[in-house]
């Protein structure tokens, strides 16, 4: 695994440093949680972020997206979609954690990926699944039904 340059969370201008999986094929929710739950699964504010995937579903990118409260995190499709469609992305995987260590994704958080999920067919980016994290464990919303 390599470490990428941090990028830069425009909503707070802190900088977050991703291990990137360039390449990596991501097919299952599990391989996916391997990945997210050790960077934010423990984390005191919620963080978003976005893999970005070719068609392939080969990792692209790997991004934070936004850091918020300690129950609030800014997923707007404008947010989410700007990288993904610079770069040419095909799909995204999107994640999110809950600091107080409860994975049960909110009715906001299916009402959100049902937006963005929409939002992604009108563009042509696919979105494949949004994991919610809290601690060591995590939810699926497509294993839901919700994507």
């Amino acid at each position: 695994m390599r470490i990428m340059p941090p990028p830069v969370c425009d909503r707070c201008r802190r900088e977050v440093a991703l291990p990137t999986l360039d390449g990596v094929r991501l097919s299952d929710p599990d391989e996916v949680a391997g990945f997210i739950v050790p960077l934010i699964g423990g984390a005191d504010r919620e963080h978003c972020l976005a893999i970005e995937l070719d068609t392939k579903h080969r990792v692209l990118r790997a991004s934070t997206v936004s850091i918020g409260s300690i129950d609030h995190t800014f997923m707007t499709p404008h947010g989410i979609f700007r990288d993904a469609l610079i770069g040419n992305a095909a799909a995204l995987i999107l994640a999110h954690n809950h600091p107080s260590g409860d994975p049960e994704p909110s009715r906001d958080d299916e009402r959100v990926t049902r937006r963005l999920a929409e939002a992604g067919r009108l563009l042509g980016v696919e979105v494949l699944d949004h994991l919610v994290v809290g601690g060591g464990s995590w939810v699926s919303l497509a294993r839901r039904g919700l994507v």
